[in-house]
Parts: structure tokens; C-alpha cells; sequence
């Protein structure tokens, strides 16, 4: 019996809440801003998990004030996912 390659079908997600995007963008703002402040796990408390898990952000460690801290920095397809909000 031959074995057939089996195409995943991509799982289909909820759409982001407006909390989400909210956080989103803030955290996008604080890391354009380029005024030294990072964006922190506290900052997107309660929606770090699902932007993650969607690919949205990504965790970084940076020194911040000499202690080294996990970062939160938006990637290239939240920073494309914005930018698509925007153009609606």
C-alpha cells in the first residue's frame, strides 16, 4: 500500500482581539520610538501567548539599565500585520 504525502492544512486562528492589537501597536510605537525603552512581558500581560504563538512578536534579552531582561520585540509579520490594519 502506497503511502500518500499529506498536505497540512494551516489550523485556522480567531482573529486577534482589540486588546491585542492595542498591545500590539504599543509595543510596535515603544520599539520605533527608538527612546531606549524596551517593550516587556508586563506590557503585554494577558496577550503575550497568543501574538507569540501567531508569530506576531518574539522574545529577545537585552540589557536595559545593567540587568538583563527578556524583551518583547515585534517581528516583520506584526509589523505586516499593522500595516494591513492600516490599509482597511
Amino acid at each position: 500500500m502506497a503511502i500518500k504525502n499529506i498536505v497540512a492544512m494551516p489550523v485556522s486562528q480567531r482573529p486577534l482581539t482589540k486588546i491585542m492589537i492595542k498591545k500590539l501597536r504599543d509595543c510596535h510605537e515603544k520599539q520605533s520610538n527608538g527612546n531606549g525603552l524596551p517593550c516587556l512581558q508586563e506590557d503585554l500581560k494577558g496577550s503575550l501567548a497568543a501574538l507569540y504563538k501567531r508569530g506576531l512578536v518574539d522574545t529577545k534579552m537585552q540589557d536595559v539599565n545593567g540587568k538583563r531582561l527578556l524583551c518583547i520585540v515585534v517581528t516583520e509579520a506584526g509589523e505586516n500585520y499593522l500595516k494591513s490594519l492600516d490599509n482597511k
